[in-house]
């Protein structure tokens, strides 16, 4: 990933990119859904001048490139081929924020305490959006916009909701304890 800046924040490297995921078929098989996601993507990307990695599910790729879409050849777009968990989970933990209509994505992006725009009209993580770490955007262009700039120009806080990610330790104190 020779096209992206490394920073170093929280005791690990941060890089200057947005994750982006779009895999959901009623994103992907609705050109003016897939067009407003797309193009808030792109808008955000050259104004703020950060490029925007994006695994590409097969599905989204072979849609993008029946519709010969821009984005294919657009220079901030870095397209990857679909990342498997450990790579991914690496380019979730590095990311300035995270975009995606996956409900899987949005709670790893929130384990990595990395921001979340989600590209749905609703999330099952709840929790997420209530603690201000996610914003549902849909695939409005400028919903998708202004969660962007609300989340990155705000210092976001990641309480331990879903646990403090000890819970082994505890279980082999317990184990040892009874043996």
């Amino acid at each position: 990933m020779h096209f992206l800046v490394t920073i170093r924040t929280k005791g690990y490297n941060v890089l200057e990119y947005i994750l982006a995921t779009i895999h959901r078929d009623y994103n992907t098989d609705h050109q003016e859904r897939m067009e407003g996601i797309l193009n808030a993507l792109e808008q955000i990307a050259q104004e703020e001048q950060i490029p925007v990695v994006l695994p590409l599910h097969p599905r989204t790729k072979n849609i993008l490139e029946k519709q010969q879409s821009r984005i294919l050849k657009n220079q901030w777009f870095k397209i990857i081929s679909p990342a498997g968990f450990l790579d991914m989970i690496a380019l979730e933990r590095g990311a300035r924020i995270v975009m995606t209509d996956s409900g899987g994505v949005q709670k790893e992006a929130f384990f990595y305490e990395r921001p979340c725009v989600i590209l749905r009209s609703e999330t099952e993580w709840v929790e997420i959006v209530n603690e201000g770490a996610g914003i549902v955007a849909d695939a409005s262009t400028e919903r998708i916009q202004e969660a962007y700039h609300k989340l990155v120009d705000k210092e976001v806080h990641f309480p331990p909701l879903f646990g403090d990610g000890n819970a082994a330790e505890r279980i082999v104190r317990e184990i040892k304890g009874i043996f």
